[in-house]
């Protein structure tokens, strides 16, 4: 909701005001009440600015910390218990958005201008870094549990590295992480398509860490009396699917509400010659 209203305040108040303006009746109300009146007033020229920004930082940070610090607080799963959780959720979280950044902001302008995407740069370095932060963290936490982890813990560390294995090494460490690295830090990774591939990657990894860890958790039996095996929740796929869904259509109701001169490429320049 926070992020829905400051979209609206960037839009030019008088931009927003012509095109609500040009709507009839209860379309204009609508428009209104989904805008929350942004075109009546402006964040950015009050006394509130600060404080909403402090407080976006703040839900910004959260947002991805909020699953781990959830297993970490409830369910009393040794291996869930660890910092090291949250800082691969967080870094995870970090690399897909710095990766969306790049592709999904060009793609967004090219449907609405018609206006072909151009290959960015700013973020490439950013992406890079918190996946090798994933990468260190992940197989240095393993280490770490092998080796001075409760009998619980060990437990789980030879689940991830034996029986669970083929499935974290091929959608995590490979797809996830491995793959977007190679292609972001070599010169294919200032190409349009290969941080297309890099972002894809790291989005399935991400998600593939997080179940992982979740499922693996959950295999352990407290009686010691061996792990239950790998498999995926239909509730769970059916969850993630329906966010993505609600997501795009959220996405593609905020470019429709946008006013057609505010559906500009920022990050495309012309050249000088």
């Amino acid at each position: 909701m926070l992020a829905w209203w400051l979209s609206f305040q960037c839009i030019p108040r008088a931009s927003l005001t012509a095109e609500i303006e040009r709507l009839h009746g209860v379309w204009r109300k609508l428009a209104d009440i989904f805008s929350l009146g942004s075109r009546h007033y402006s964040v950015f020229d009050s006394g509130w600015l600060k404080p909403i920004l402090v407080l976006t930082v703040f839900l910004g940070l959260f947002a991805p910390l909020y699953s781990a610090v959830f297993l970490m607080n409830e369910h009393g799963v040794p291996v869930w218990n660890s910092p090291a959780a949250a800082i691969l959720f967080f870094a995870s979280a970090i690399a897909v958005a710095a990766l969306a950044e790049l592709v999904v902001i060009p793609a967004l302008a090219w449907a609405v201008t018609a206006t072909r995407p151009a290959a960015q740069t700013g973020h490439r370095i950013t992406a890079a870094v918190a996946l090798g932060v994933c990468l260190v963290t992940w197989y240095g936490w393993m280490w770490w549990l092998g080796r001075f982890g409760s009998i619980e813990e060990l437990r789980a560390a030879n689940l991830f590295m034996g029986p669970y294995g083929a499935e974290i090494t091929w959608n995590w460490t490979v797809i996830g992480l491995l793959i977007p690295l190679v292609l972001l830090l070599l010169p294919t990774g200032r190409g349009y398509g290969a941080q297309w591939l890099a972002f894809l990657g790291a989005t399935w990894g991400s998600y593939a860490a997080r179940i992982g860890i979740v499922i693996g958790g959950e295999a352990i039996n407290r009686s010691g009396a061996g792990y239950y095996t790998f498999h995926l929740n239909f509730g769970e796929l059916w969850y993630t699917g329906v966010s993505v869904l609600l997501f795009l259509g959220i996405l593609a109701a905020l470019l429709a509400a946008m006013p057609r001169d505010a559906q500009s490429a920022p990050f495309s320049t012309a050249k000088k010659v």
